[in-house]
């Protein structure tokens, strides 16, 4: 960043619990993806914890952060700060959500969640609509959490769309990849003279520069030895892309991404030779 920012700074508020509408989490069964999108946004201000449910978790994680299943949760072992991503269907009970799309109920921990925020330690909650409702727990029908507990609403959109265009020199349009994450791979690229300015173009490893963030991903499947988990690498990569990207080929980043693992032998000591090579 050109200058260090907190995120009460940002959003010109210290107040809790935040509501922030992700248009992105809409989206329902073949078009429902980037469900993970805002995570680099939350990482970036040094947000640490992360809640949704298990079925956007991916082994293989593009960005690695801390995340937790609803489920699991206490609020005697959830420290705030704390960024949770839900859907307004994952707040209903299970009998209410809709058909062939039924999760984990998240209404009981959302609302115990709401309760327990403090000013000093943000809850901030990431949902497909401004005025997210719990039925099951709202005293007065019809009154939404934000009602309820005060909450200020923004947007997602514009949120990023004022961070990137304050804060970070990217050649990446913004209606291509509302994360933050590519964002940041842009401007490394850009610094190097090297692919910048579209999505695949990022992931060209034999032109990336050796502090390039793309390379992360990579070292992440080494350590936790994903080749010994999965035959149809590709496959899997590609799906897991999924909850971080909107649109695009996703398996040719994947195909990549695989090659590169493929050429260093899936060897941590022969990666790093190769991203460090001066003559890639």
């Amino acid at each position: 960043m050109s200058e260090k920012t907190t995120f009460a700074e940002f959003i010109g508020t210290g107040e809790s619990p935040i509501i922030i509408h992700d248009t992105q989490l809409e989206k329902r069964d073949r078009m429902a993806r980037a469900q993970l999108r805002s995570v680099p946004f939350f990482l970036e201000f040094g947000f640490g914890d992360f809640l949704y449910d298990p079925l956007w978790a991916r082994e293989f994680q593009l960005v690695e952060h801390e995340h937790g299943a609803p489920s699991d949760v206490t609020l005697s072992s959830e420290a705030f700060p704390l960024v949770h991503l839900v859907t307004s269907d994952q707040l209903k009970p299970p009998h209410e959500q809709e058909l062939d799309q039924e999760y984990i109920s998240q209404a009981d921990v959302t609302w115990d969640l709401f309760r327990a925020a403090k000013t000093d330690s943000p809850y901030v909650l990431v949902s497909d609509t401004d005025s997210p409702h719990i039925p099951s727990r709202t005293p007065s029908p019809g009154r939404s959490v934000a009602d309820q507990f005060n909450a200020i609403t923004f947007e997602y959109e514009q949120l990023i769309h004022d961070y990137v265009k304050r804060y970070v020199d990217s050649e990446l349009p913004l209606h291509d990849t509302k994360n933050l994450y590519f964002h940041r791979i842009s401007e490394c690229h850009a610094k190097h003279d090297a692919p910048a300015a579209t999505l695949t173009g990022l992931f060209e490893y034999d032109q990336a520069p050796p502090d390039s963030p793309i390379w992360e991903p990579l070292y992440y499947f080494i350590e936790h030895e994903l080749e010994e988990l999965f035959e149809e690498y590709t496959a899997h990569v590609t799906q897991a892309l999924r909850s971080w990207i909107e649109q695009g080929d996703t398996e040719k980043i994947a195909k990549r991404m695989i090659a590169t693992l493929h050429r260093c032998n899936f060897d941590a000591e022969q990666l790093a030779e190769y991203q460090n090579d001066p003559n890639r």
